[in-house]
């Protein structure tokens, strides 16, 4: 039982973990430096959308990073 229990714990921890790496853009222009924006970064989602919204205003191409 304790087995089972350590094992679910893991795996929540491991989904927690994959789903907070994805949370992140990823934006890119010619002859600019790549740009990483992180929902964890912002105190909102929509600071967080705005600031991807604005780089995209820029020319950046932004990408879910994996």
């Amino acid at each position: 039982m304790k087995k089972l229990v350590f094992a679910s714990v893991a795996a929540l921890a491991l989904s927690f973990s994959i789903s907070s790496c994805s949370k992140c853009q990823v934006c890119t222009k010619d002859s600019e430096p790549e740009t990483r924006i992180c929902k964890s970064d912002y105190n909102s989602e929509t600071a967080y959308g705005l600031a991807v919204d604005t780089k995209e205003a820029m020319g950046f191409e932004c990408k879910s990073s994996l």
